[in-house]
């Protein structure tokens, strides 16, 4: 990964959960220009990974709630 990537993902990582999302339906955005539509199917897997990825850095910075 290149040092400007690397330097995205930092940036990234660092917006409150509102701003990764909206980030996130922007490079969505850009990417169904670059590639066509984006099915059903693929919109599904994005937001499983994406809230895996939310609840994996919740569980890491302990404010997932205990049950």
């Amino acid at each position: 990964m290149s040092d400007e990537a690397k330097q995205l993902v930092s940036t990234f990582n660092s917006l409150a959960p509102p701003e990764r999302y909206a980030v996130i339906v922007e490079l969505a955005g850009i990417s169904e220009a670059d590639a066509g539509p984006i099915s059903d199917d693929e919109l599904t897997i994005a937001g499983a990974e994406l809230f895996s990825l939310y609840d994996a850095e919740e569980e890491t910075s302990g404010d997932a709630e205990t049950r």
